[in-house]
């Protein structure tokens, strides 16, 4: 019987090596794992450790005298390893809750899927500049992946992603799928709800599985001392975190791999628990995962895959500094030395500028207009005084109700976190389902509105922009800014929660205006950059919004453009795309499989020669 890593097909195009480490075209250098392991069982005997009181965290000398600046504790972390110790418990399922995971991890409802517009992709424009970008070979469907990538792809990792009902990949899984199997550093600026979440865990976790020699699942003895994750995914909300874990959760499915989570809003010791058993892919929130560094127990010393989702907020002003001590202070190998994945639907220059410190050559992917919105939303502004926006609000939920369909939900967005309560308190007065999400309610409070309203057991979920990065729910109808936020950033990740994977959705914006000169309450820069947004996505701009932005010029003086999302770098290798992948089997001498014949030799690198990473 062969082993599970086995590779299935003729890996010889891999035998330079990507980044100074030697490919391997088979995979049974990994350990002496068999199919027996998959079973994922434990120990019968296992058992939860007894907990500990609150009272006793601080029955430590940390506080006091010489180590008074010291993190605090993490006693239930190493408690639980030795309980785990003690009692024989494995970090691997046991069968029953695997065989309860097979139900429970796909099944997608709340979830948005394909709709009749996916075709639209096909269409959309595509930018590639790097090193060697324009020998990716073409994958136009997830077989093409497979059975190009067999190598890297393992049958596990493949069964779990048709399980998920991956078949077509959309244009930013095409192009960043490939880059990321090989080992490259990639950059993606992609619109919102078009798949970025899959179009890094699938090379990822393809990658873990193939190099990551002791997965913590198939081990067996308990597992001891600091969490060491191969894998490590950052992203900037607690919400985006369970959603990205829950997803890599069905690609390990049945695999020795284990994946974990580490967000703020949860009580630490909770999470310590999990960790105790070990993760060799961690999905983190930047502050509690510092916090749990410096507690010790976890480790980034082994990372060789890092990944920033909606990297443009994680290195602004209020992230980098965290994300910086987490990559340059601990340990975690050098960027030339680990592969390093940013996304975002957005990457303003100044972003882009940033994020090279964190990168080694890497491919530049934008698909769609850059830093656009979504042409399958269709966007409506109306002007407001600021006394009649509640009104307003009210006359837009008599239309929704009046036109909607049984599962469509609403998505309304405010600036503030008061607001939030007061509009949920207003509409609960007035009988609507509503529910808020917002950073004054505990965390069990916001998932627990985040899944009734995936349920479709509340019709308005009211949020500030907690909620606007990377949730994936299904039958969100309408999105409606409340508040126009002051960023066209956030203008995009907000209207991006509908009209997801070539599904049709609008966006209701109130943009307030002032009754004594009728000039916009907005800022100037934000409502020139409003029409960009709207003229690049064949939006229908208003009659009157001219009229408003000179309004608004005379009032506020002066004003001007800001925007960005093209490669910020100088001199590299350029190409442009259609969404379908076709320009890729235009390059020079084409292999029996249409693409470029020389990816499959050359590992991209700066000169052609291998030695060079």
């Amino acid at each position: 019987m062969s082993k599970w890593w086995e590779a299935s097909a003729d890996a010889s195009w891999a035998e330079d090596s990507w980044k100074g480490q030697e490919a391997d075209s088979t995979w049974d250098a990994k350990g002496d794992q068999t199919e027996a392991t998959w079973d994922g069982a434990g120990n019968e005997n296992a058992a939860t450790p007894p907990p500990v009181a609150d009272a006793e965290w601080g029955a430590t000398n940390w506080g006091a005298g010489d180590n008074a600046d010291a993190p605090p504790p993490a006693r239930e972390f190493w408690d639980t390893q030795e309980w785990n110790k003690s009692s024989g418990t494995l970090s691997s399922k046991e069968e029953w809750e695997l065989e309860q995971n097979d139900s429970l991890l796909f099944d997608q409802t709340g979830r948005a899927t394909a709709g009749l517009n996916f075709s639209k992709y096909e269409n959309v424009p595509v930018d590639v500049s790097g090193t060697k970008a324009n020998a990716i070979p073409v994958c136009k469907t997830f077989q093409d992946i497979y059975d190009k990538f067999k190598a890297f792809i393992p049958e596990a990792l493949m069964d779990n992603l048709k399980r998920c009902g991956y078949e077509t990949p959309t244009p930013v899984q095409k192009f960043a799928i490939p880059c990321g199997l090989v080992g490259r550093d990639v950059m993606v600026c992609a619109q919102t709800g078009s798949g970025k979440t899959a179009a890094f865990l699938v090379p990822v976790i393809g990658s873990m599985m193939k190099n990551h020699e002791n997965p913590v699942g198939g081990r067996a003895e308990p597992y001891e001392g600091p969490l060491k994750p191969d894998v490590l995914v950052m992203t900037p909300t607690r919400e985006l975190c369970v959603q990205i874990f829950e997803e890599a959760q069905k690609c390990c499915h049945r695999t020795p791999y284990r994946v974990a989570r580490v967000y703020g809003g949860e009580r630490p010791k909770e999470q310590m628990v999990d960790l105790a058993k070990g993760a060799d892919l961690l999905v983190a929130t930047p502050g509690r995962l510092q916090d749990f560094i410096n507690r010790g127990i976890i480790d980034v010393s082994e990372v060789n895959v890092l990944v920033l989702d909606e990297a443009d907020r994680m290195l602004d002003m209020g992230f980098e500094p965290s994300i910086r001590e987490i990559c340059e202070k601990h340990g975690m190998p050098s960027k030339d030395s680990r592969q390093t994945m940013l996304f975002s639907a957005t990457f303003p220059e100044q972003c882009q500028a940033m994020a090279q410190e964190y990168m080694y050559d890497y491919v530049w992917i934008a698909v769609g207009v850059i830093g656009g919105a979504v042409e399958t939303v269709q966007q409506v502004l109306a002007m407001v005084e600021p006394s009649k926006k509640y009104e307003k609000l009210i006359e837009e939920l008599d239309d929704f109700y009046a036109s909607r369909s049984p599962t469509d939900r609403m998505l309304l967005f405010v600036n503030a976190k008061d607001t939030a309560k007061w509009l949920d308190e207003q509409l609960y007065e007035k009988k609507f389902d509503s529910g808020a999400l917002h950073g004054n309610l505990t965390q069990e409070e916001r998932e627990t509105n985040l899944k009734r309203f995936r349920k479709g057991e509340i019709d308005i979920l009211i949020a500030t922009d907690v909620a606007a990065r990377g949730l994936d729910i299904e039958n969100v109808a309408v999105v409606l800014n409340y508040d126009m936020p002051s960023e066209t950033d956030t203008y995009i990740h907000r209207i991006g929660r509908t009209g997801r994977i070539g599904n049709e959705g609008k966006a209701i914006t109130f943009l307030a205006t002032n009754e004594e000169d009728g000039a916009s309450c907005e800022k100037l820069t934000t409502l020139k950059e409003l029409v960009q947004v709207m003229n690049s996505s064949n939006a229908k701009l208003p009659d009157w919004l001219d009229g408003l932005i000179e309004k608004t010029e005379s009032a506020q003086g002066g004003g001007g453009w800001s925007w960005g999302g093209r490669d910020a770098r100088s001199g590299q290798e350029e190409s442009k795309f259609t969404g379908g992948g076709d320009a890729w089997s235009s390059w020079g001498n084409k292999n029996e499989d249409g693409g470029d014949a020389t990816w499959a030799k050359d590992p991209w690198s700066k000169d052609g020669n291998s030695s060079s990473w």
